[in-house]
């Protein structure tokens, strides 16, 4: 791209015209993701080691009622949930788009803990599972109908009493993200640049679908190539996703404050939410 192609860009667009998603099976990409991984001074990629310890804590605990079983990952990145989990003697499988984030959680896996890269709309989960987990808002990152299909494969992967498990950005947090103000950075790397560059956003928000739009120009301070990103995030009320798990298969749907089972201090960003088969 040239920056004059900024200028022409379409003030408007609709949810997912640009592309799906920020490329999080780049090689190079996802080894700079996996450094906000595992950072504990952000939660831009994932929670903090602390507050994942806690929230394993209360699954086993009040959803597994301490009964080990087999558990899904969905979206595992280097495996910070299931190597807490593992090590509760539950046997885990996670599944992630990002090659350097199932690189690392190879690397360090547990006896007890397999790892695929893949992207789950398409790869196979296998069956015989207790629990699924799909957290953090990656149920808002796919089209609807996409969401929909994988909440169908989760039904079908599980055992009979098992449940899935999904922490659903809240509308609130998803409105928030559409409708922020355009801005601009410089930095010297990021996650979408080793090299010094400026990346300039901007964001829409569909009212009738309930879905905002981040569209990022990244210009190389180099040589001012210009690349593009857009991502695409869908909200969904307690009533869409309890008709969509009920449209999958599940035939109990229970809500939870947040995964750790307690009320939030200050913001609701996430919706939490399990289907039991």
């Amino acid at each position: 791209m040239r920056f004059s192609d900024i200028c022409q860009r379409k003030l408007e667009i609709n949810p997912w015209e640009e592309g799906e998603r920020i490329p999080w099976d780049d090689p190079e990409f996802s080894k700079r993701v996996l450094t906000e991984h595992l950072s504990q001074t952000t939660t831009a990629a994932s929670k903090q080691k602390k507050t994942i310890q806690k929230e394993c804590a209360w699954i086993f605990s009040t959803l597994m009622k301490h009964q080990p079983g087999r558990i899904l990952d969905l979206g595992c990145g280097p495996g910070l949930y299931t190597e807490i989990l593992a090590a509760k003697r539950n046997q885990c499988v996670g599944i992630d788009f990002a090659p350097a984030a199932i690189a690392y959680a190879k690397k360090h896996a547990s006896h007890n803990c397999e790892y695929l890269q893949g992207d789950i709309r398409k790869i196979d989960f296998g069956t015989g599972y207790d629990v699924i987990l799909y957290n953090f808002g990656a149920i808002n990152l796919l089209p609807e109908a996409d969401a929909k299909a994988i909440l169908e494969k989760a039904f079908h992967s599980l055992k009979p009493g098992g449940f899935v498990l999904i922490e659903s950005s809240s509308v609130e947090a998803v409105d928030q993200i559409g409708n922020q103000p355009s801005m601009w950075y410089s930095a010297d790397e990021s996650i979408f640049s080793a090299t010094p560059h400026l990346c300039l956003m901007e964001c829409f928000w569909d009212e009738p679908s309930n879905t905002a739009t981040e569209r990022y120009y990244i210009i190389d301070g180099a040589s001012g190539e210009v690349t593009s990103h857009c991502a695409s995030t869908k909200a969904y009320t307690e009533d869409e996703i309890a008709t969509a798990l009920n449209q999958a298969g599940f035939g109990e749907v229970e809500f939870y404050p947040s995964m750790t089972g307690e009320v939030p201090e200050y913001s609701q960003d996430f919706l939490v939410v399990v289907g039991i088969k």
